[in-house]
């Protein structure tokens, strides 16, 4: 079974992976990686899919933890994943 929040997560990781792999002196505005980075965090901080297994919901607490620890407190972030995760424990995921 896929798991839409697991899948973003994964894309976000991924596209963060590669934005910070970029040349340091690469302009933010000549990166090729920089759109799909961007468009993942504003997915994840404002409509994120609820979670529709266990392993999505556990990532999104993973994901948050590791945001929190290694970035500084990203509200956005932190509230909407913790809801998609909460919302499969609620039972409400489809």
């Amino acid at each position: 079974m896929t798991d839409p929040l697991m899948d973003l997560i994964r894309d976000y990781r991924s596209s963060m992976q590669a934005y910070n792999a970029s040349p340091a002196d690469l302009p933010d505005e000549d990166n090729p990686t920089l759109a799909a980075f961007e468009a993942n965090y504003h997915r994840l901080c404002t409509a994120p899919p609820n979670a529709t297994t266990l392993g999505g919901a556990v990532e999104a607490i993973r994901l948050v933890y590791d945001e929190e620890a290694d970035c500084g407190h990203q509200h956005d972030l932190t509230i909407n994943v913790l809801r998609a995760a909460l919302a499969f424990f609620e039972g409400r995921a489809p």
